[in-house]
């Protein structure tokens, strides 16, 4: 199989691994959010960030670091298997032992026991971490999603029964638990891969050189992505950071699903072309309209229909969370475009540059976020949309000179989606007015199919690359289905 049909394959299957465990997390999200409070879902972002620094410290960049090296052998991946599972042990007892001390900052004694149980996922996912790599190293997208999925059916039946049961905050608890546990069982199964019994210290350390630059780059992001709630939490009631985390949960649903396959598939595909960047910037470009073009009228339809959007899926006691998801949908849009530039950074092994990035962006939000804070929650969600903007801008000028793509050609190229999505959206906005009338599926149902039809119709009508790449796609799926049924 060629470069370009393994890119494909691996940009299907991983998309639909993306989606489908997506839309299962956000169809058990819709019924938990039915059952539970927002105050259950405040006390787990709480400790949102503490779980996520420590996982990373679990990984510690090791994963991306197996995938990039071009002669990665059996004695690379064992020698990250015991580290991480080394690792996992230590983060679990030093989290078990900072527990109380979370639990009086946010002033939530419920937390102690909620951190203590929650944190053994560290363990169980360093069982699987390397498993991963290695089924993302052999592009084997399609064994990735006959893992991911049944593992968020699992977490979400396990999850639901808990909550009707009158479990309460942990039901969310089981469901990551079951899910992540489930995860690991089935990707020993499907990857095949076992550690050998030995360590090689030297090539260890070759893979932490360039892993740790990430890890410290990824617990950055953690506390980056989370502070917002560390803030709400210390300083606003329990019920707004219920309300402010399912805001965010929406909108990190789609964003994380193109981003995630983006990272799966072009991470691997990239580094095999890393020293031709005359293809690498052919590929990228293509990617990154692509991912544009498929995220930015999610954003954009949803923002516009947020009432009756949150009205049907989670009840009327959801409501005061619309504000906060319309601010997170201006910044939500630009998301995978990060994520494609950041990626050429990792590809040609600038590690260090991809830290730099990360720091700056970071220290200027944390600085913003000071000063906003008298000013109020809204204040701190206009901040975090402008903060994604500008993390864009200063990645893309960046990343875009290794590969003589700056920030001007990008957005020289994504104007015309920008430009579809707005007479789309004003399109929906007059729909929507025209059927309050009706009962909330209504609205949404209508104005979603005429939103997206025109959105179709005229990249079609115009013959945006992006629509033709995805005709592309599909079509040769379906020819190639046909083909080996025929045969």
């Amino acid at each position: 199989m060629s470069l370009q049909d393994k890119t494909i394959s691996g940009f299907f299957w991983s998309f639909l691994q993306q989606v489908g465990g997506r839309g299962i997390s956000f169809l058990i999200t819709i019924l938990l959010a039915r059952m539970l409070t927002p105050a259950d879902f405040g006390l787990i972002a709480m400790i949102t960030v503490f779980i996520q620094i420590s996982q990373t410290l679990v990984n510690g960049g090791f994963s991306l670091a197996l995938i990039q090296k071009k002669d990665v052998d059996n004695e690379d991946y064992s020698s990250v298997f015991y580290i991480n599972l080394i690792v996992s042990c230590v983060s679990y007892l030093v989290i078990y032992i900072a527990a109380p001390f979370v639990a009086d900052f946010y002033e939530q004694p419920v937390l102690v026991l909620l951190i203590r149980v929650l944190a053994t996922v560290f363990i169980i996912n360093a069982f699987s971490y390397v498993q991963e790599a290695f089924l993302s190293k052999s592009l084997r997208f399609k064994s990735l999603m006959l893992v991911h999925i049944p593992s968020n059916i699992i977490g979400g039946i396990v999850s639901v029964a808990m909550a009707v049961l009158g479990f309460g905050v942990w039901s969310i608890v089981g469901m990551q638990l079951a899910s992540r546990f489930s995860y690991a069982v089935q990707i020993w199964y499907y990857s095949k891969w076992r550690p050998l019994l030995s360590f090689n210290k030297t090539k260890a350390k070759g893979l932490f050189f360039f892993g740790y630059k990430l890890m410290l780059s990824d617990i950055f992001n953690a506390l980056y992505n989370n502070i917002f709630v560390v803030i709400i939490g210390k300083f606003f009631n329990i019920n707004i950071v219920g309300y402010y985390q399912t805001a965010y949960t929406m909108v990190d649903a789609p964003s994380s699903t193109i981003s995630g396959v983006l990272q799966n598939v072009t991470f691997p595909v990239f580094s095999s072309i890393q020293d031709d960047l005359v293809k690498l910037k052919i590929g990228y470009k293509r990617v990154m309209k692509l991912s544009f073009f498929l995220i930015a009228p999610v954003f954009v339809f949803a923002g516009i229909l947020a009432v009756p959007l949150f009205r049907f899926f989670f009840t009327e006691k959801w409501l005061p969370a619309v504000p906060y998801f319309q601010w997170l949908c201006i910044g939500g849009i630009f998301g995978p475009l990060i994520v494609c530039n950041l990626n050429i950074v990792n590809v040609i092994g600038r590690s260090d540059l991809f830290l730099k990035l990360e720091l700056i962006r970071k220290v200027i939000t944390i600085v913003a976020i000071v000063i906003v804070i008298p000013y109020g929650i809204t204040a701190l969600l206009l901040t975090q949309a402008l903060s994604i903007l500008f993390t864009y801008i200063l990645f893309s000028s960046v990343a875009g000179r290794f590969i003589k793509y700056n920030f001007l050609e990008q957005l020289k190229d994504i104007l015309p989606t920008i430009l579809l999505c707005v007479t789309a959206g004003v399109t929906i906005i007059f729909v929507d007015n025209s059927l309050k009338v009706f009962s909330d599926i209504v609205r949404l149902i209508v104005s979603f199919f005429i939103g997206s039809i025109l959105y179709g119709l005229v990249a079609k009508y115009l013959k945006f690359s992006q629509f033709v790449d995805l005709q592309n796609l599909f079509l040769e799926k379906i020819l190639k289905r046909i083909s080996v049924k025929n045969n």
